[in-house]
């Protein structure tokens, strides 16, 4: 089952707030320029509706503060108008197609108010448009189900090839695939798009209907025309996208910044432009002109490497190997020995809990071609002959060369089936881009001296996670570079150059040998302070009492599989749907008759389909099965909700055109609705003492480490108290700056210097102390601290800070259960002869969450 993660809960919340805000200020700017159409005399400025949402985003505290002294900068389209662009900074593995086709759902519903149009995905290379094209096309596929809840199941997925009609925008969510080379040379005369093509119907008044073909070239200048004394409108795909006003989505949106292609872009007269990149491109003016006269990329929304690494995303630490042997095969034996090593743990994987994962190493060599085997470098047949007389066979081994490609072949062609075979795969740069297999653990670089950079952009092509989820085992949520005869100072810069092109800059890197120049980063062992070196610290977890059976609370068996869902009334989502929901922008232009006979184009407003569209309720059963996993009762639940709208007035017409928003209104309210149940099944099975908070004397609790790793730059700067000297009373020493962000900083230098404090420890999320409460995600608290005061037991607090632009329902929940559990701690004396580990000193638990700006003042009253 999809998971959606907080990062991406963020930028989705982000692109509401902004959606909201552009409908708002273009029905302004809308109103305005009918004035001024009335009354030109008045002499009205139209607003720029773009800019002005973007002004108030800012004002607002939403944009990325990274890109704070980045002005707004403005895009207008082929006929001089306003074009909202939006940027999503997002690293590579971080679900970029996943977030723009959820973005794209959410703006035809909430900017756009309609569920048909046409959108424009545009992709830089043939890789990603075949795997996207692939994915598009995949019912079950996540991306095309986010796509469906937009349509209500009416998606036509087309390539640039494909008979275009306008009754296929008019009822459907056309979505066309094209490659960025296709839509970027140097003139249109060039591109096949802009040439008469005969299998495009209805965009174009008839041939010999000169007034209305100057009628269309007045209304939309930028059309591509035949000229002379009688003008015609070509029968081109570029025509027919300048007059639908598509929206556009541009994969590596970094790649389309040159004046052609953003020229090219702008020039189909998109109604919205997303772009998708892990490198943001800001172009800067020439000539020592105005900083404001560049084009800067409008980055709405900024996703960070650690982000990702906390979801479990990718693969980190990511462990370096340079080997200077002078023989190459010895640094393939090393390669295969590691890859190895991870398939032992996979298989170990397996059998314990079922996963399956098959670690795959890419090996780059210098030469692939067929006359280039003896020109004494290191060959794709040298590596494979290796190989086989290593032990592995033809089936484990595939060569993927602009010449060769096994991963083509039947067998090969899905890396994760376990029927799949494929363990090594020899390359020279053939997967730099596009390439994506999560399987991929291991770079075995034979040729990073000779070709650092196809290196570079290898090494993103083994950061991603399997299933995006951490298995628990240290070997199988790290990944491997290991290389021959290159320099360690080199291949390092040449990694780090690797992870910032992949917008993972502000992840860490471990070196598993020595770096001599100083300039890489290290692994060092954190031990505890002396006074605690011996201490024993336990700290409650939430876990399930049935009789004699002691076991971890899990969300979806103790929790969400006890959700009672009968009798739930869905009336009050039904109100929610509004009877005039009404278009913020048309996309289409329709062709209609004059009184005077002559076919026109007209700028109307298209506000019913020609066909109409059908509610279809086994759809939206699978569209809101996460939230109700039960479908007999989520077919109930749609049921009622379709009854309810019937009742209001809705007949089939409406039920289909707001199909998207009626199942968008049931995933908010039900999920609202499961949330709330599952604090009732929570705290009833609390109440019960089935479920319980305590430390208990069996020993089932969780144990703070008395060591901890951390990977720092060699010259890594430790935090220093209020007196400018060593902190004293963190639990582990040193600590070094980079680990807490600057508000941390001061909490962690606040505590230090509190004399009642005993200890403090930075705990590290998805990694050490987790607190499971009646949702699904663990709060992972930032702080555990001791206070000891004379006479009293000691009292542990677990500390979850807020950024004050966090303050939602989720902080809200955080901040409710924290305190629900503290209420509920007690020790549990209950343990069987023998297994006693725990002596009752009568210490205390607590937890709280407190938001950034306000810790002076609250965080006094727990020390």
């Amino acid at each position: 089952m999809f998971r959606q993660l907080d990062y991406q809960d963020r930028v989705l919340s982000t692109l509401d707030i902004y959606f909201d805000l552009l409908k708002e200020k273009k029905t302004r700017a809308n109103k305005v320029a009918a004035l001024a159409s009335l009354d030109p005399d008045l002499g009205l400025a139209i607003p720029n509706f773009v800019k002005e949402a973007w002004e108030a985003m800012k004002a607002a505290g939403k944009l990325p503060a990274s890109r704070g002294a980045i002005p707004f900068s403005p895009r207008m389209d082929g006929c001089e108008q306003p074009v909202p662009n939006a940027v999503l900074k997002v690293p590579t593995g971080g679900g970029k197609t996943w977030l723009a086709t959820s973005a794209v759902s959410r703006m035809f519903g909430r900017y756009l108010n309609r569920n048909t149009g046409f959108v424009l995905w545009i992709v830089p290379n043939e890789a990603i448009y075949t795997q996207t094209l692939k994915h598009f096309k995949d019912r079950q596929h996540p991306y095309r189900q986010a796509l469906e809840r937009t349509a209500a199941g009416r998606v036509k997925i087309m390539e640039k090839t494909d008979r275009l009609d306008t009754r296929d925008v008019e009822t459907n969510l056309c979505v066309m695939l094209l490659m960025l080379q296709s839509a970027n040379r140097e003139t249109q005369e060039s591109l096949k798009m802009f040439q008469d093509r005969g299998d495009v119907y209805g965009f174009f008044p008839p041939e010999g209907e000169q007034q209305a073909h100057q009628a269309a070239i007045d209304r939309t200048p930028n059309l591509s025309a035949y000229t002379g004394m009688f003008p015609m409108v070509k029968d081109s795909l570029g025509n027919a996208l300048r007059i639908i006003r598509p929206v556009v989505v541009m994969d590596e949106g970094h790649r389309a910044i040159s004046d052609l292609a953003f020229a090219t872009l702008y020039g189909f007269n998109p109604c919205f432009v997303l772009e998708l990149t892990a490198t943001p491109q800001d172009v800067q003016p020439r000539g020592g002109r105005n900083p404001r006269d560049g084009r800067y990329a409008n980055v709405l929304v900024e996703v960070t490497g650690r982000e990702l690494d906390r979801e479990g995303m990718i693969k980190m630490p990511l462990n370096l190997n340079p080997r200077q042997s002078n023989d190459w095969k010895a640094t393939l034996n090393a390669a295969l020995a590691q890859l190895n090593a991870l398939d032992t743990e996979a298989q170990k994987l397996r059998a314990d809990t079922g996963r399956y994962i098959r670690p795959i190493m890419l090996i780059q060599v210098e030469r692939t071609g067929a006359d280039q085997r003896e020109s004494g470098h290191i060959h794709a047949e040298d590596a494979k002959d290796w190989l086989l007389t290593a032990g592995l066979d033809q089936a484990e081994i595939a060569i993927k060369t602009a010449q060769q490609n096994d991963l083509n072949d039947p067998e090969n062609q899905d890396l994760l089936s376990p029927t799949n075979r494929v363990r090594a795969i020899i390359t020279k740069q053939a997967l730099q881009e596009g390439w994506d297999c999560p399987f991929a653990y291991v770079l075995c670089s034979l040729a990073a001296s000779a070709n650092l950079k196809a290196m570079t952009q290898l090494v993103g092509r083994i950061l991603r996670q399997p299933g995006a989820l951490k298995t628990g085992v240290e070997a199988l949520d790290e990944c491997h570079v290991i290389t021959h005869r290159a320099d360690t100072a080199t291949v390092v810069g040449a990694i780090r150059d690797g992870l910032e092109q992949d917008g993972l800059g502000d992840l860490v890197l471990r070196v598993t040998q020595d770096d001599k120049s100083g300039t890489g980063k290290t692994t060092r062992t954190i031990n505890r302070r002396t006074d605690f070196a011996s201490t024993e610290i336990y700290l409650p977890k939430v876990m399930v009492v049935e009789s004699a059976d002691v076991r971890e609370l899990d969300y979806e068996t103790d929790v969400l599989s006890e959700v009672d869902w009968r009798g739930f009334d869905p009336q009050e989502i039904a109100n929610r749907v509004p009877e005039n929901a009404q278009a913020a922008e048309s996309q289409l232009q329709r062709i209609r008759l004059a009184e005077d006979g002559d076919e026109l184009f007209v700028g109307e407003t298209v506000t019913a389909n020609a066909e109409v569209l059908a509610f279809d309720p086994a759809h939206a059963v699978r569209m809101i099965s996460d939230i109700l996993p039960n479908p007999f009762v989520g077919r109930e639940i749609v049921g009622a909700t379709v009854a309810s709208l019937r009742a209001r007035g809705f007949d089939d017409a409406k039920l289909g055109q707001l199909a998207s928003l009626i199942v968008e209104e049931l995933r908010k309210g039900l999920e609202a609705a499961r949330n709330a149940r599952a604090e009732i099944v929570f705290k009833a099975k609390v109440a019960a003492g089935s479920f319980q908070f305590r430390l208990r004397l069996d020993g089932r609790n969780w144990r703070m480490p008395f060591s901890i790793e951390t990977t720092e730059p060699q010259k890594a700067r430790q935090l220093l108290n209020r007196a400018g000297g060593p902190l004293e009373k963190s639990l582990f020493a040193p600590v070094y700056e980079n680990e807490l962000n600057n508000d941390e900083q001061d909490v962690a230098v606040y505590l230090d210097g509190e004399k009642t404090l005993a200890w403090w420890h930075r705990n590290v999320a998805r990694t050490q102390y987790g607190i499971q409460g009646w949702r699904k995600a663990k709060i992972y608290p930032d702080f555990v601290f001791a206070v000891q005061r004379d006479g009293e037991a000691k009292r542990i607090t677990v500390l979850e800070t807020k950024g004050d632009q966090l303050d939602n329902l989720d902080t809200a929940y955080k901040r409710q259960a924290l305190a629900y559990l503290s209420d509920h701690f007690k020790w549990d004396e209950a343990t069987a002869i023998g297994e006693l580990e725990l002596v009752n000193n009568g210490e205390t638990v607590e937890g709280t969450l407190i938001l950034m700006s306000e810790w002076k003042a609250k965080l006094p009253a727990y020390l």
